[in-house]
């Protein structure tokens, strides 16, 4: 086994309440699902606080948005990270006020907690034999590139005859860590969707990669996609001009959650033998996107990521390709 998965079993058996636990397959556990191990070091997410500007269209919309010509953009890039983290987290949580209302922010924490117990129970159910309805509610609460690497997951440890099981015993805390927004057409907002699916799909190495790779070409072909301080705008590459007022906006929200969690794997049918079994208080991060936002649509939630598993995938593959071109 790698000295990584070594330590990890190290770490959960030091934290164990329940019972002892045996050396297991690496295949069954690597930190990746569903959730970190108590000891474990939070992920680093994607940096998502560049500023990439370079039409006109662009300067248009971010002047529309923060305010600002030449001296805004030389203070979005040259700020230091404390500073930009600031300005996002403004610029932001003004776009959500807006598009979705400021109740709907005010109850975004109460929402993640009730997230996070619906999905605690769906992915206990899921992962046991005949899980296959409990799988089917996950597609209710996940977002589509999360739900594709959990059922990846999930149809492994079944196949393995193994089970997880998750507890909730409390959540003591629930606070708004960051925000991000996507700004646009409806159309143009479903194209990113699909790039964002592809990429990750990407980046965890998944089969559908290839197939994946020609979806993101062609929703870049189709449409132009700007970002300043984690806001995106996603705009059609043919159009000339932009609305100040966008057509729908789509929510990101990282809600940090201090709980009190028990996860376990247990493996076999006729003799269980526990796995894994770490019992601990820590904070994990769930990150909630809204649906699509336009005129009299209905505001939903869905889990995007937990414990930033896609976002941390999605910044390692950025740092080969980027290293792999200054080669």
């Amino acid at each position: 086994m790698p000295a990584n998965g070594q330590r990890q079993v190290a770490a959960a058996r030091k934290v164990a309440t329940g019972p002892q636990h045996e050396a297991y397959p690496a295949t069954y556990h690597m930190g990746l699902f569903p959730w970190l191990l108590s000891a474990e070091r939070q992920r680093i997410p994607a940096d998502d606080l560049e500023v990439h500007a370079a039409s006109a269209q662009d300067e248009h919309w971010k002047r529309a948005c923060i305010g600002g010509g030449g001296a805004a953009e030389k203070v979005l890039r040259y700020a230091p990270l404390p500073v930009r983290r600031r300005l996002a987290h403004e610029l932001n949580m003004h776009i959500a006020r807006a598009a979705l209302g400021s109740q709907a922010i005010d109850d975004v924490c109460r929402g993640a907690e009730l997230a996070l117990c619906r999905v605690t129970d769906l992915l206990s159910r899921a992962s046991s034999a005949g899980g296959q309805e409990a799988e089917a509610g996950l597609a209710q609460v996940l977002t589509r590139a999360l739900l594709d690497r959990y059922t990846e997951d999930l149809r492994r440890l079944r196949t393995d005859n193994v089970r997880v099981e998750l507890d909730i015993a409390g959540i003591h805390s629930a606070r708004i860590h960051q925000l991000r927004t996507q700004s646009g057409s409806v159309e143009a907002l479903a194209a990113l969707e699909a790039a964002v699916v592809a990429e990750t799909a990407a980046a965890s190495g998944s089969a559908k990669s290839r197939l994946s790779a020609l979806r993101v070409g062609l929703a870049k072909q189709s449409f132009r996609f700007s970002r300043t301080l984690g806001a995106v705008r996603a705009a059609p590459a043919t159009t000339s001009a932009c609305k100040e007022l966008s057509e729908a906006v789509r929510v990101r929200v990282d809600v940090e959650l201090g709980v009190d969690m028990r996860y376990r794997l247990i493996g076999g049918q006729r003799a269980p033998k526990t796995i894994v079994d770490d019992n601990a208080t820590r904070n994990l991060m769930l990150t909630l996107e809204s649906t699509r936002q336009d005129q009299g649509s209905m505001l939903e939630w869905r889990v995007a990521d937990i414990d930033y598993l896609l976002s941390s995938e999605l910044r390692i593959q950025q740092e080969f390709e980027e290293a792999h071109i200054a080669c």
